[in-house]
């Protein structure tokens, strides 16, 4: 059973070498430009990932854990960041929501000292700061999207926004991982961990009840499934057997397959509007 779990584990891995990171991919090239209402709710979900995902590399590189990988993943993410941070303010603008206007200018202030400290070599007492940080640019970021949420008022916005939080859950667990592997271990950090864990299953059960699945959905729910079947093992397995450099890469590695696949699930269910 463990050899073919294994052999599982190889191929999906693999085989996600090859996945498409379209959202991804055109937010760090497009010029910022006002944006219908899904595809707000889409990338403004996308901002809360990008607050995780940083923190989380910047722990990974403290770490010694694919540093080369992890130094482009965080410029790229930067870039990406603040791509979107602008195309948002402007879409607000356009749609005359001065609240979502302030949100966004507050962000932009945050996201300063948050990108100095993560623009800077990694080390102990940045941890700190980044600990700090990330959670009020997330914080930020998930009143943006609730509110671009609002202003969409359909069904299908709710649920870009509950598919697009799962890319965030998928950062958050791993940034956790590597704040605790990295001697930031508290009750704190692993509630945090256990509380993200939770979300990211309850999530995943109301995506596959929701009505508007089509076939590529369910398609790409599947490979959730399996995606996140290897990356809960990876970050229990590190939990019971030790903080290995093997298994901190597994976590690693994991956390950005499962990323690529719900980032392009959220795609798909904002391409239904």
């Amino acid at each position: 059973m463990q050899n073919e779990f294994n052999i599982r584990r190889r191929a999906l891995v693999l085989g996600l070498g090859s996945l498409p990171l379209a959202c991804l991919a055109t937010a760090a090239i497009a010029a910022p430009a006002p944006l219908n209402l899904i595809e707000a709710i889409n990338q403004a979900g996308r901002q809360r990932m990008l607050s995780q995902r940083l923190a989380k590399l910047y722990a990974q590189q403290l770490r010694g854990v694919r540093e080369s990988d992890a130094r482009k993943l965080t410029g790229d993410s930067m870039q990406i960041f603040e791509t979107q941070m602008e195309a948002l303010r402007l879409t607000a603008l356009a749609r005359n929501a001065p609240e979502i206007v302030a949100t966004y200018e507050k962000m932009s202030a945050l996201w300063s000292d948050y990108r100095a400290v993560i623009s800077a070599r990694p080390g102990e007492e940045g941890l700190k700061r980044v600990a700090q940080l990330n959670e009020q640019v997330l914080a930020s970021a998930q009143q943006g999207t609730v509110q671009f949420e609002k202003l969409n008022g359909s069904s299908l916005g709710k649920l870009v926004n509950v598919a697009g939080r799962q890319r965030m859950l998928s950062q958050r667990m791993s940034k956790f991982y590597f704040f605790i592997a990295s001697g930031m271990d508290s009750t704190d950090m692993r509630k945090g961990l256990d509380s993200a864990r939770t979300d990211f299953v309850s999530a995943m059960q109301l995506l596959r009840a929701a009505p508007e699945n089509t076939k590529d959905t369910q398609s790409w729910l599947k490979l959730a499934d399996m995606q996140w079947m290897l990356f809960d093992d990876a970050l229990m397995r590190s939990a019971k057997e030790g903080d290995h450099g093997y298994l901190e890469s597994n976590v690693a590695t994991s956390s950005e397959n499962i990323l690529q696949v719900m980032d392009k699930l959220t795609e798909l269910y904002a391409r239904l509007g």
